[in-house]
């Protein structure tokens, strides 16, 4: 008796299985046919995988980089890394393209409707924007989390990106109408009683995913001696800090705690507590000269998501 109903149960089993992953059934179809729930299906589908007559093989390609990415996500207890599939020896532009295509199609997968996006700055993040195919899916809203930084013609320009991203999904736009860094502390004091800038600003604290590029000490184009950004002065107190690098123009150490600096009272954006607030920031960057800044970022839980190649990742694990 015992070995008729262990062969109707694997029968069935057997049936069940075959209509879902053979078929291609769902499984509120093969509940509707075999006039059982669905929750039903469900756990003889799980049952199936238990007792061997659903045997699953992800076949992993040459250049997958699925095991370093597990190592990256529990180390550092990241929701996701994703390494864009890249050549060897490919020039820094080709690597920035493809990790800005990966950046793409993450935020194709994630996104939902009524989502709050906002967007930093970053050669990387307009890697992103060049690669994004449209999609249309009001009403989501996006958001520049950052002030103006550079000249407005450059394409990292913040309002640039955010204004494409908005174009390319559709969405509402707000815009953060001053620059990414004030000439003074009373510029400063000026600009945010602005009734537009008041109005982005209120809108940090309700964004849902958060783009940003992960600036490193040598690579921040703000820090260039020939920029006008910020004064030597400042310049100097952040050559001589312990930073590594910066989100949004917040620096910080190597263990990812921000640096006090002149700067950070003259930033306008995103502070790192906004940062932190956010269900879910994306990072994304790339080059080994970034690994340390990456890291940081990483210890500091300022980042949920990171999207980089295979040669910065793993710089980053050989760093850690």
């Amino acid at each position: 008796m015992n070995s008729f109903n262990n062969t109707t149960s694997n029968r069935l089993l057997a049936k069940i299985s075959s209509m879902y992953y053979d078929q291609n059934f769902n499984q509120q179809e093969i509940a509707d046919r075999l006039q059982l729930s669905r929750p039903k299906i469900s756990r003889l589908l799980k049952k199936a995988r238990e007792k061997g007559i659903v045997q699953i093989t992800v076949i992993k390609p040459d250049s997958n980089f699925l095991s370093l990415e597990q190592e990256l996500e529990e180390e550092f207890d990241l929701t996701e890394v994703l390494i864009g599939e890249t050549e060897p020896n490919s020039s820094p532009q080709r690597v920035k393209h493809q990790v800005g295509k990966t950046a793409a199609n993450y935020l194709h997968r994630t996104i939902s409707k009524g989502d709050l996006i906002g967007v930093t700055w970053g050669t990387t993040l307009q890697a992103m924007i060049d690669s994004m195919k449209k999609k249309q899916i009001p009403p989501t809203h996006v958001i520049q989390a950052l002030g103006g930084v550079g000249a407005p013609e450059a394409k990292a320009y913040a309002t640039d990106i955010s204004r494409r991203l908005s174009q390319l999904l559709g969405s509402k736009l707000t815009l953060l109408p001053a620059p990414g860094v004030a000439g003074s502390s009373k510029t400063k004091e000026v600009l945010l009683s602005d009734r537009k800038v008041k109005k982005s600003l209120a809108l940090f604290s309700k964004i849902d995913t958060l783009f940003v590029g992960i600036g490193a000490i040598t690579t921040n184009p703000v820090l260039d001696k020939n920029s006008d950004e910020i004064n030597s002065e400042i310049h100097r107190e952040i050559l001589k800090s312990k930073a590594v690098g910066d989100i949004a123009l917040r620096f910080f150490d190597a263990e990812g705690e921000e640096i006090e600096s002149q700067l950070k009272d003259l930033v306008i954006g995103i502070s790192i507590d906004e940062i932190k607030s956010v269900d879910t920031v994306v990072g994304v960057a790339t080059g080994r000269d970034k690994a340390n800044a990456i890291k940081g970022a990483l210890r500091g839980g300022l980042v949920d998501v990171l999207i980089t190649d295979s040669i910065t990742a793993q710089a980053v694990k050989a760093n850690s």
